[in-house]
């Protein structure tokens, strides 16, 4: 959007359709503006008949004076990416599960899943691989899919390729997700991280395993959580789904999360024993990557003067938060404010682009 011009306010309230008087409660220290805006009262809309005598006893340090000069603020919008990484093994295709292999089972909800969700840029990267090897005989290969926007189909395509394709992995008994994890974050590690949440979703059915490799179990799964930390420290989250129980048992994969186990952490370990399950599983997983979508970084925004925050010319109201549909600061990037409620939806359904306009008051 339109940056650092000063612009008339009768052009501009013509052009967004907004009370220039609208103020959103002053917030305290600048490191957590989204907690203080919370606390101090939030935003008060008004119109330039406000009794303005009773303005020092209103919350949040609400002021009434006008503002004549309006500034467009540039907007960039946090993009949300995710790598599938699917085992493969023989294990996998097993008919274990609904009456169907878990392999099966898998790609039909993972096919689901990328399609029902357009926004978010997918990758895929299955495991073990026949090719990339070399020296090693127990590995993962490179990703099949590269997170990009719409490679929903791409990553279909991959998934019903057959063992005898042209290109396509050769299932084995390995199941390397230790070196699964390493490929996502070389990957996450050479893209970097501007305006990107990123995540991975490891499907698998066993802790890592290589029965060709002299490594024991347990050297596999402290790679495993070495690889987690450095993904972690590269801001990626990782999701572990497993497609069977006796994984939840083991001091492996199940014990990679580190402290409670929530979304709001750096790992997490899921079970699902069944298509519904598994369903449910990722349709969470998504929806708590998708929600990043409705994070956006503004250039010079100024949270202690007036903001008006609008969606194609309509005004969005401030909230102090919760799942109310407005937009609030967010409480760990002073620079950045978040949308929620049906706000939110507009940005996570990939039906169309909404114009975000957010603007100071250039005093």
């Amino acid at each position: 959007m339109v940056t650092g011009a000063r612009v008339s306010a009768s052009w501009l309230l013509a052009l967004t359709g907004l009370s220039c008087t609208y103020w959103v409660g002053l917030p305290g220290p600048a490191g957590d503006a989204g907690g203080d805006a919370a606390e101090t009262g939030g935003a008060q809309a008004s119109d330039a008949s406000i009794d303005q005598s009773n303005a020092s006893d209103r919350p949040g340090g609400y002021r009434p004076d006008p503002c004549w000069n309006f500034r467009n603020l540039s907007v960039h919008q946090n993009q949300v990416e995710m790598i599938i990484a699917l085992d493969r093994s023989t294990s996998m295709q097993e008919t274990a599960f609904d009456s169907t292999t878990r392999l099966q089972a898998a790609r039909q909800a993972v096919a689901a899943s990328t399609g029902a969700h357009p926004g978010i840029w997918f990758g895929l990267e299955q495991f073990p691989s026949s090719k990339d090897c070399y020296p090693a005989t127990c590995c993962a290969g490179g990703l099949s899919v590269q997170p990009a926007p719409n490679h929903a189909i791409g990553i279909q395509e991959q998934l019903t390729c057959g063992a005898g394709d042209p290109g396509c992995t050769v299932a084995s008994s390995d199941s390397p997700s230790h070196s699964a994890l390493q490929k996502c974050r070389q990957w996450y590690t050479l893209e970097g991280q501007a305006s990107l949440s990123q995540f991975v979703l490891l499907i698998t059915d066993q802790d890592p395993t290589c029965a060709g490799d002299a490594s024991t179990d347990a050297s596999l799964c402290s790679q495993a959580y070495d690889e987690v930390a450095k993904l972690a420290k590269l801001g990626v989250q990782t999701f572990f789904v497993s497609l069977n129980s006796d994984a939840q048992s083991t001091n492996c994969l199940a014990s990679v999360p580190a402290g409670p186990s929530t979304f709001a952490g750096n790992s997490q370990f899921l079970v699902a024993t069944d298509q519904a399950s598994l369903k449910a599983r990722l349709e969470d997983i998504m929806i708590a990557a998708e929600a990043n979508m409705c994070r956006f970084s503004v250039d010079s925004l100024d949270s202690s003067t007036q903001v008006v925050v609008s969606i194609n010319h309509d005004h969005v109201s401030f909230v102090s938060g919760g799942q109310q549909a407005g937009w609030r600061f967010s409480d760990s990037n002073p620079g950045e404010i978040v949308l929620s409620g049906s706000y939110c939806g507009e940005f996570t359904s990939g039906q169309g682009a909404p114009m975000l306009v957010v603007q100071n008051c250039w005093q």
